[in-house]
């Protein structure tokens, strides 16, 4: 069984070599030594695992380092407080994230790592900066690129907060919302199967929409506010509005226009924009070596982005005449809740260096509703 295994560990490192992913070839070159070390006949070898007093100590900082290796380089897991995923992720799934998907990000200050930040807390005593950077953004490659549709976890950012969305749009895309329906550089996009809409539906009577609606399985509320009998409002998949398009009881039913969402509360925040959460764009993502001018239309979309990371080629600030290279490649990230998600149509667009991972599969839910169960190990498309 040895010689077999011996035989794998050259495999593996050459494969990841030819990968280009060299720090994971030397991460299985180690690994390699030390099961060779466990495992040698060596009279030499054999001699120096039989030093306990050496080796114990060896073995427990060789334990506690893979385990913050792990923790820092291969996988995140995440609790879900919020539904702006629904019905993709609810409140209180827990969600393993493959850092190594899109190439681990390293850490910015021993602060993000476990147990050594509380070494380095205790040294530095009241001195100690939580926030401060000590090593410039830096990612080691991963297995694959972010792709449209992959739902990943990102810092916010602005505060800097974790967050959990689908990726909709690449570097360099052209993005647009009209009346609800994403374009991605002029092409209508298929709909997330679970998108929750924000929409309404008008009943014959109230004591049927109850009804109808228990039955269906369909969270709804009723609108007193409105002069509409018997109105009921909620955010419900497009499947669930074609089921009670063809119900007898059901008036009418689709999308409420009315949103309270203006050109202020949307990125870039511009009244010169009249864009919404429905109507939004056309937008060009950034991407890293792009080149701009500084014109006056391109600042009321970008200066907010120029402000973190543009690099300026000549001219300053305010020299409407110069132009800019963006030094990041950005995302565009949307929740499958589409009316109640905070995401990038609120707080623009993400830079690269702050993608966390590509959540996988949802490793158990802590909900309280039946379908738990249901939910363990469920793979997250």
């Amino acid at each position: 069984m040895i010689k077999y295994i011996n035989y794998i560990f050259p495999f593996l490192i050459l494969l990841h070599l030819i990968l280009g992913i060299w720090w994971m070839a030397m991460g299985w070159g180690i690994v390699w030594l030390l099961f060779w070390m466990g495992t040698s006949k060596l009279p030499v070898i054999v001699k120096f695992r039989k030093i306990t007093w050496l080796i114990y100590p060896l073995v427990i900082i060789g334990a506690v380092l893979a385990a913050i290796t792990f923790k820092t380089l291969f996988f995140g897991i995440y609790a879900i407080p919020s539904g702006s995923m629904e019905k993709t992720i609810i409140p209180g799934d827990v969600v393993y994230v493959n850092n190594l998907a899109y190439g681990p990000r390293l850490p910015y200050s021993p602060y993000e790592v476990s147990w050594i930040n509380l070494l380095v807390w205790l040294w530095e005593g009241k001195s100690a900066d939580l926030e401060k950077r000590w090593w410039e953004y830096n990612r080691l490659k991963g297995y694959s690129s972010p792709k449209r549709g992959d739902i990943a976890v990102f810092n916010h950012p602005h505060n800097g907060n974790i967050f959990i969305k689908r990726i909709v749009a690449l570097p360099g895309d052209t993005l647009q919302i009209v009346h609800g329906d994403l374009y991605i550089n002029g092409k209508k996009q298929e709909t997330p199967k679970n998108r929750l809409i924000y929409s309404k539906a008008q009943f014959k009577d109230l004591q049927d929409a109850y009804f109808i609606l228990d039955s269906l399985n369909i969270r709804m509320y009723h609108n007193n506010s409105v002069s509409e009998k018997y109105l009921f409002n909620g955010n419900i998949t497009k499947s669930d509005t074609d089921i009670l398009k063809q119900h007898p009881r059901v008036i009418n039913t689709g999308i409420d226009p009315v949103r309270p969402d203006t050109a202020w509360s949307v990125f870039p925040h511009s009244h010169h924009l009249s864009w919404s959460i429905d109507n939004y764009g056309p937008y060009v993502l950034p991407k890293k070596g792009l080149v701009m001018k500084r014109s006056p239309d391109n600042l009321t979309i970008y200066e907010d982005l120029m402000n973190y990371d543009a690099q300026f080629r000549r001219g300053h600030v305010n020299d409407s005449c110069g132009h800019f290279t963006f030094c990041q490649d950005y995302y565009f990230f949307m929740g499958d809740n589409f009316h109640d998600s905070e995401d990038s149509r609120y707080f623009g667009p993400v830079r690269e260096e702050y993608l966390i991972g590509k959540a996988s599969f949802i490793i158990y839910s802590s909900s309280k509703n039946n379908k738990a169960m249901s939910r363990i190990l469920k793979r997250l498309r």
